[in-house]
């Protein structure tokens, strides 16, 4: 896709644009499989609403220039059954929005691709026509970018009021905690493919066969995570961060700690699909935080930047920020105030490690007043807005019960919004005619 997020949301991908531009010169390669005649034939119907071939096949492009692969025949026979299946849910969430009420303003959408345009130095012109050049229409781009701002709103405002962590939870998960110190812990990487129905079983398992075969051939990770994960880790490119063989699909725990860091494992079938993971790295449980400089409970608005990005780009951003900053009061209504940040992204970024945040950003993780709004602050990944919610020494005041509650809230979110997906995937009618 070519959307990221933050707690649910997704802003535009710099490395979907790069990966564009940098294989422009390889648009002679990449033909269309479908005749002109052919691209508006059905290829499925979802409750009534018509996704074409040609939907399809702008999908299919944009999934196989993210993760830089080669658009070769062998390559789209691999990925179409995941991209047609990601393109239904698009559907399906645009559909549960716009049921509940839910609208997204048609301005956001267009200042996203402007956005898009801008960061490549060209015109929103000049934009339309590289990309058709490229076989890929602004529209597909769109209709992406539209899907993901539905279904954020909608998580946000229909699940995240769902979630009670009790005082029993948070006690139990510091008394894993405490029991697991010394341990090793992995920072993980992991794509999952749901399986919502007995019959699903076999085909998605091919799909995740064949994600696995793209990999091994030297796929990107995490673009294909963005492109076709059905977690919210998809967000993150996979990036699930630091966790324990407790925290872990039981399945993927299991192979996990028999592998050396960076291998593969899965296709493994698991709680509700199938896994594929790898760890990064490991390190010892307790030592994350070698200088004691503790924790911060954190919130951001991010409004994304490449590193070159024009002074009045930077400065358009920070202004925004600024007049965001003056409306929020306190952590618990950073969260609707953000919904006016667009095109920032709202992303609860939870308990965090000093040390792990960017180094323009830790000054404020330590001195800023609780539930104050940080001065914009520009960082590789653009300009970001911040509040400390909470803050947490060293060792064990790290576990504060805020902090694990904040964790339990986050995994309680993603099997909500993983859940509601596949209701309503269960409940759709949906004709595949391809």
């Amino acid at each position: 896709m070519l959307m990221s997020n933050a707690t649910i949301l997704k802003p535009l991908r710099r490395a979907v644009v790069c990966a564009v531009l940098l294989l422009g010169s390889m648009a002679g390669s990449l033909i269309m499989p479908v005749q002109a005649q052919d691209q508006l034939r059905i290829a499925a119907v979802v409750n009534d609403e018509i996704i074409s071939e040609l939907d399809v096949y702008m999908r299919l492009r944009i999934a196989m220039l993210s993760a830089q692969l080669q658009d070769t025949e062998e390559t789209r026979r691999r990925l179409l059954p995941q991209v047609l299946r990601n393109l239904i849910d698009d559907r399906l969430k645009i559909q549960e929005a716009k049921r509940t009420g839910i609208k997204i303003n048609p301005a956001d959408v267009e200042r996203r691709i402007d956005r898009l345009a801008e960061r490549n130095n060209m015109t929103r012109a000049d934009l339309e026509t590289f990309l058709r050049s490229n076989g890929v229409l602004v529209d597909a781009i769109a209709d992406q970018i539209t899907a993901e701002l539905n279904w954020a709103r909608l998580v946000q405002r229909t699940l995240r009021p769902r979630i009670v962590i009790t005082d029993q939870e948070i006690n139990e998960e510091a008394a894993r905690i405490k029991a697991t110190q010394g341990q090793t812990e992995y920072k993980m990487y992991q794509i999952f493919l749901a399986v919502d129905a007995p019959n699903q079983e076999s085909p998605v398992r091919d799909s995740a066969e064949r994600l696995v075969e793209q990999l091994r051939a030297g796929a990107d990770f995490e673009s294909l995570a963005q492109e076709f994960s059905q977690d919210e880790g998809a967000l993150k490119g996979g990036n699930w961060g630091w966790m324990r063989l407790d925290q872990m699909e039981p399945a993927v725990a299991r192979e996990i700690q028999l592998v050396p860091t960076g291998q593969l494992v899965g296709p493994l079938r698991g709680t509700g699909g199938y896994f594929i993971a790898f760890a990064s790295e490991t390190r010892v449980s307790g030592s994350g935080d070698p200088t004691g400089a503790g924790s911060v409970t954190v919130k951001q608005i991010l409004w994304s930047l490449p590193p070159n990005a024009a002074e009045s780009e930077v400065n358009r951003a920070i202004s925004q920020a600024n007049t965001i900053a003056g409306r929020i009061e306190n952590c618990g209504q950073m969260a609707q105030v953000a919904e006016e940040a667009s095109p920032g992204v709202y992303r609860e970024l939870g308990s965090v490690l000093v040390n792990d945040l960017p180094q323009q950003v830790q000054s404020i993780a330590i001195n800023q007043p609780i539930d104050i709004p940080s001065r914009p602050v520009r960082t590789n990944q653009g300009v970001g807005l911040y509040l400390i919610c909470a803050r947490q020494g060293g060792d064990e005041d790290s576990q504060s019960r805020t902090a694990i509650a904040d964790r339990l809230g986050q995994q309680r979110l993603e099997t909500l919004a993983r859940g509601y997906l596949s209701d309503l995937r269960r409940a759709a009618v949906i004709d595949i005619r391809m």
